[in-house]
């Protein structure tokens, strides 16, 4: 386990810099995008960039958020049941969210058309579309990581 553990974290850790040089990238490029529009000369295909950019923040960000554990999780009434309880909600969650990212990745890996393109700068939608699943695919291996945990604590509280 502890080799399947930091493969995912070597992952996570790719994926974050991913995230970090796109977003580098991308504020200045936004920034001459605006100014460009705002003096009438429009930068053409801004619009296909700056959406191909999101993709590879929100999918490279999926697993390192899950690592850190910052995803949104509301738990007004979990909180307050007892510790054993709590844990079984989490591995719940954690089980339907591993369902949840096998699906995507499933999906997209079986409708994906290699021959799709954008309409303005004609980029290929491929290796985006293979950017989504990595990002599943890691948050995916981040929820395993997840289970376990929640199963030793599980044993743990007994």
């Amino acid at each position: 386990m502890n080799t399947f553990i930091n493969l995912t974290r070597y992952f996570t850790f790719i994926n974050k810099w991913v995230v970090a040089i796109t977003l580098a990238l991308l504020m200045p490029l936004v920034t001459v995008f605006a100014l460009m529009r705002s003096v009438d000369h429009p930068v053409v295909g801004d619009i296909e960039i700056t959406q191909f950019a999101m993709v590879l923040l929100i999918m490279g960000s999926l697993a390192y958020t899950e690592k850190t554990n910052s995803h949104i999780s509301i738990g007004i009434i979990v909180d307050r049941l007892p510790a054993r309880i709590q844990v079984i909600f989490d591995l719940f969650a954690h089980i339907f969210t591993f369902i949840f990212c096998v699906l995507v990745c499933w999906v997209f890996i079986s409708e994906s058309d290699l021959s799709k393109s954008s309409d303005l700068l004609n980029i290929s939608f491929y290796p985006f579309k293979l950017f989504i699943v990595m990002g599943f695919a890691a948050w995916g291996f981040e929820i395993i990581i997840k289970c376990y945990e929640s199963m030793k604590q599980l044993k743990a509280t007994e």
